[in-house]
Order: structure tokens, then sequence, then C-alpha cells
């Protein structure tokens, strides 16, 4: 049944369910595990622990790993 119109069934009743995939598009998803290795190894490396949450997102993540990038790079 469609919550939008009661009564009427959809054909495929995950469409409307973000996936990983467009979480992974879009930055909304949980960071990689890569990411997470790079953002602690560069959060340490710039001395700033402050850098790293375990609950963010991907794109919260490669931001940050971006600013510390640019931050020891000089």
């Amino acid at each position: 049944m469609s919550d939008i119109h009661p009564g009427i069934a959809t054909a495929n009743p995950d469409a409307n369910r973000i996936n990983a995939h467009e979480d992974y598009l879009t930055g909304g998803g949980v960071m990689t595990s890569e990411q997470r290795r790079e953002l602690i190894y560069l959060a340490q490396k710039a001395e700033e622990p402050d850098a790293y949450r375990d609950d963010l997102t991907a794109l919260e993540a490669e931001n940050r790993i971006k600013l510390l990038r640019r931050k020891l790079d000089g």
C-alpha cells in the first residue's frame, strides 16, 4: 500500500528508500574505513585530535581530510 494514496499498492515498496549508493553520492552515508584511517592519521599528525569523530558522514570526513591536508602542506 502506498502512504501517499492508501489503497494503491506500489510495484516497489522500497522505491522511496535511500540506498547506500545514493548515500555515497550525496555524502550522507557514514565515512568509509579508508576515510576513518586517513582522518585519524592526519588529525594526529596535525595535532588536532578534535578533528576526528566516529559519527562523521562521508562528506564531513572528506572535508576535514582536505582541511587537515592543507594545514599540513603549510
